[in-house]
């Protein structure tokens, strides 16, 4: 679990116990209304710190296995600065949903893929990405988990008939 949902989960908990606390009527001393009071607005700075983690944020969950892929951005890793690398993918589901942003490990491998089929998109060629398992025999870029990421051309649409 990413760190910022942890911290809009504890300010939503510390917000419920809170407005619960208060809804049995219990009587509070003026002591735990100025702790309550000052905490209430932590409450709230760790849900907008959450809120900004989260803005954006390429997702490191399994890609869709099958997509078209709009983009690839490629981070080399340089030890000298301690950069890991990564590999992030803009891609369309296959259902036409919302493009989304992914973010995959670097490997050299990939980098060549992705060199070659960023050459296909900017020559006009729809890339459809298809994530495989590593068992099934197709070919491939291994990914990690046990799945193997390909990439084709996309059939070309074609266009309704005049009328």
């Amino acid at each position: 679990m990413n760190s910022y949902l942890i911290l809009i989960s504890i300010s939503y908990i510390s917000l419920i116990v809170f407005v619960a606390w208060l809804g049995f009527g219990k009587r509070l001393s003026v002591l735990s209304k100025i702790i309550l009071a000052m905490l209430l607005p932590l409450v709230y700075f760790l849900h907008w710190t959450g809120l900004q983690e989260s803005k954006g944020w390429p997702s490191d969950q399994t890609l869709p296995t099958q997509f078209e892929l709009i983009s690839a951005d490629i981070q080399e890793p340089n030890p000298l600065k301690d950069i890991e690398g990564n590999i992030h993918l803009w891609v369309r589901p296959e259902d036409n949903g919302p493009p989304r942003s992914y973010v995959l490990a670097y490997s050299r491998e990939l980098h060549k893929k992705l060199f070659d089929t960023k050459r296909r998109i900017s020559q006009g060629r729809r890339q459809i990405g298809l994530l495989y398992d590593q068992s099934s025999g197709q070919s491939g870029v291994s990914i990690g988990g046990n799945m193997k990421l390909g990439f084709r051309n996309a059939p070309r649409k074609r266009l309704p008939p005049k009328k």
